[in-house]
Parts: structure tokens; C-alpha cells; sequence
């Protein structure tokens, strides 16, 4: 596998789990239940991008890994992560306002918050990840 490869995996799967939170995360507040799906299929996406990464990995050899790794992805992944901290930083006052208010309960904020946060770095690195791209 080439670092392309290796790169475009880590782009497809990190888009698929980011949209899996995603899903999830809208699901749990629109239908107001933390568990709008099984709870556990986010973990699983997360799981089965893990095992695809270090596949990939395995496969493309530590050069064209490491070469998949270059100043771009870690540009790209700090400011994802920067995205993603402040997206999790202003839910808890939102969701504390949703919560005083009666709007929403708080197992339901507990799984909309964590989901939201996780899709919010993964897309948005992936965002950043097609932009460099072109």
C-alpha cells in the first residue's frame, strides 16, 4: 500500500466513524433518548477504523506510514483537535441551558455531547484532510 492509500483509508474511515457520531448524536436529541440506536455501534465504528488503520499500516510498511504522516496530516490533526475541544467546550453551557430549561435530559445530553465531540474532530479532519488536497 502507498502512502495515498494508506492516507485515503485513513480519510474514508475516519469520515465514516465521524459520520456514525454524527448520526448519532443528532438521533439522540431529536428523538430525546440517549440510545436512539444500540449504544454501542460508535465504539464498534471506532474499533473497526482502529483495526483498518493498523492494517493499512502493517501493509503500507513504516516508510509510506510514516510518509502518510507528514507535516500536512499533523497540521491538519491539530487544528481538527483544536476544532473539536472547543465544539466540547461550548456544548456544556448550550447543553446546560437545554438542561435547567426541562429541553433535555441529562442522559440524553451525556450521549448527544459525547457523540457531537467526537464527530466534530473526525469531520472536521477530514474536511481539512480534502481541502489540503486540493
Amino acid at each position: 500500500m502507498t502512502s495515498n492509500g494508506f492516507s485515503l483509508l485513513r480519510l474514508i474511515m475516519l469520515g465514516a466513524t465521524g459520520l456514525v457520531c454524527l448520526a448519532y448524536a443528532i438521533l439522540a436529541f431529536t428523538m430525546g433518548r440517549p440510545d436512539p440506536m444500540n449504544p454501542y455501534i460508535p465504539g464498534i465504528m471506532g474499533g473497526l477504523a482502529f483495526l483498518a488503520l493498523t492494517v493499512g499500516g502493517i501493509a503500507a510498511g513504516p516508510q509510506n506510514a510514516g510518509a502518510a504522516n507528514d507535516e500536512g496530516y499533523r497540521n491538519d490533526n491539530k487544528r481538527a483537535a483544536a476544532f473539536g475541544y472547543w465544539v466540547a467546550i461550548w456544548l456544556y453551557p448550550i447543553f446546560a441551558v437545554l438542561m435547567i430549561n426541562g429541553y433535555v435530559q441529562s442522559g440524553v445530553a451525556f450521549a448527544t455531547m459525547g457523540t457531537l465531540t467526537a464527530a466534530a474532530f473526525l469531520l472536521r479532519f477530514v474536511q481539512l484532510d480534502v481541502q489540503g488536497r486540493l
